[in-house]
């Protein structure tokens, strides 16, 4: 029923039927007064009115069908111009995973490697559609059907292989397949020294979208927006930090943060590294994992800052920034989106991720309509993947926060997995009145995390929004909620 009565106003129904209500009431005091003044029959005025009764339903058919034929789109705001293109008549690629060795973690670290530089350079060359690498399991089994995930995706076209690692030599082998009917279309072996790495990344792209028919090949000018690092062990290190903040724990972001500062160490001007330390840091501090908490808080926003400077047209290292940001500086995540959207119109088309986490940045500063709108443009890039919908859900449930929908937020963080998204929960559930589940959810999290700092949390959320009275009323659910325990 709300959804058929937005439509109404949507399509101007209301407007056009208070207008002729207005409009039917003049014509029956017309024609009341007509009828006393030149002693017509009663049945004149009891004719109008039943006509008067007859045309509404008609005029609210027409007011539809108008809106219908009328397609109006609200404007966008700049935030909200989209930077990705879902364009079905664009040959959709999905890039797998390549296989490795399970026992070779450096031959694992490789292979990731390869497979998320080859998504995002392929990402940001016009003509083709790419499913973001977040939409594909990290992995495949050697059960998996590849193809048949490719499918089940959305794609058209599916790249695979292989990468074996010896020593300084490195062997990868690679094939683009018509998911149509499982045919070849092109496929590629290299076996060149490691430092090449970068090198078989462009190649594997060309060979990629020269086979596709159309396409206008623009590897070189891709490559520039992702910035190769000057020292090969930076790139692992990095690379490993990335695989394992998915685990999102305070052991692993800890091990996160020792890889990255080595990789800085290896090479200082390195946007990714201090990106992904940033969005470590950050978290870090918003967690409550560290001992240093404003420490590590000022330092991820000198570590972003660093990584903007350094990355300011590098897709892959602008996601991690706005996350580092988004959670410690807000602002300053949002005036880095309108400013990278401004340089470069398609440069999030490699980094989708980070359209999600500026949304949430908008929603922090007052702008959740904004914020709400960029998280759906997210959403709306994994059209065929589970994993866009549970971060959808994550993101939006922050952003309704900050515009007190709290039985709404209960509802979207149910059953996630990070102890943030639990704490937000907790307060969405005291304050709509569901203490005993309330209790329950944040005993949850102490059991995953007995070190878990509710003082902590009390002290971060006073200053989660721009209006004082927001971030107020979230500590106190917490303030509420450790008198009762």
């Amino acid at each position: 029923m709300p959804e058929f009565l937005r439509q109404l106003w949507k399509r101007r129904a209301f407007q056009f039927a208070a207008l002729y209500l207005g409009a039917a009431w003049v014509m029956l005091q017309v024609a009341v007064v007509l009828e006393q003044t030149l002693e017509l029959p009663t049945w004149i005025d009891q004719s109008v009115l039943v006509l008067l009764i007859i045309g509404f339903p008609l005029v609210l058919i027409l007011a539809w069908a108008q809106g219908s034929r009328s397609g109006e789109t609200p404007k966008q705001s700049k935030s909200q111009a989209s930077p990705t293109n879902v364009s079905t008549e664009e040959p959709s690629i999905v890039v797998l995973p390549f296989r490795y060795r399970e026992h070779d973690e450096v031959e694992q670290i490789t292979a990731e490697g390869l497979t998320d530089d080859i998504t995002s350079l392929l990402t940001i060359i016009k003509g083709v559609r790419v499913t973001p690498r977040l939409a594909v399991a990290r992995t495949l089994e050697p059960k998996d059907d590849a193809f048949q995930i490719a499918r089940d995706i959305g794609g058209q076209y599916a790249v695979t292989g292989s990468v074996r690692r010896d020593g300084d030599k490195l062997r990868v082998s690679t094939e683009l397949t018509d998911l149509a009917d499982t045919q070849q279309k092109w496929s590629q072996k290299f076996d060149r020294p490691v430092g090449d790495i970068f090198t078989i990344q462009d190649e594997i792209a060309k060979g990629v979208v020269s086979n596709l028919g159309g396409v206008i090949t623009r590897v070189e000018g891709a490559r520039a927006l992702l910035q190769p690092p000057e020292n090969l062990q930076a790139w692992e290190l990095t690379r490993r930090a990335l695989a394992v903040v998915w685990d999102w724990r305070p052991e692993t972001l800890n091990q996160g943060m020792l890889d990255t500062r080595k990789a800085i160490a290896l090479d200082p001007n390195y946007a990714l590294a201090h990106a992904v330390l940033a969005m470590i840091l950050s978290w870090r501090a918003v967690s409550g994992w560290t001992k240093a908490v404003d420490e590590e808080r000022e330092e991820a926003v000198r570590e972003a800052d660093l990584a903007a400077k350094l990355g300011y047209d590098n897709a892959e290292a602008l996601w991690p920034t706005i996350s580092a940001y988004w959670a410690t500086a807000p602002q300053r995540s949002v005036e880095l989106y309108e400013r990278s959207i401004t340089r470069q119109p398609d440069i999030f088309l490699a980094a989708p991720f980070a359209i999600a986490h500026a949304g949430v940045a908008y929603a922090r500063i007052g702008r959740e309509e904004e914020g709400i709108a960029l998280i759906n443009q997210y959403r709306d890039t994994f059209p065929n993947d589970e994993m866009g919908a549970v971060w959808t859900r994550v993101f939006l449930g922050y952003s309704e926060l900050c515009q007190r929908n709290y039985s709404m937020v209960a509802d979207l963080l149910v059953n996630t997995n990070s102890e943030f998204d639990g704490m937000c929960r907790v307060m969405a559930l005291m304050n709509s009145n569901q203490q005993d589940e309330a209790v329950a959810e944040f005993n949850r999290w102490k059991a995953a995390n007995p070190e878990i700092k509710l003082d902590h949390y009390i002290e971060y959320f006073k200053g989660y929004h721009v209006d004082a009275s927001i971030g107020e009323e979230l500590s106190n659910s917490l303030k509420r909620l450790k008198s009762i325990l």
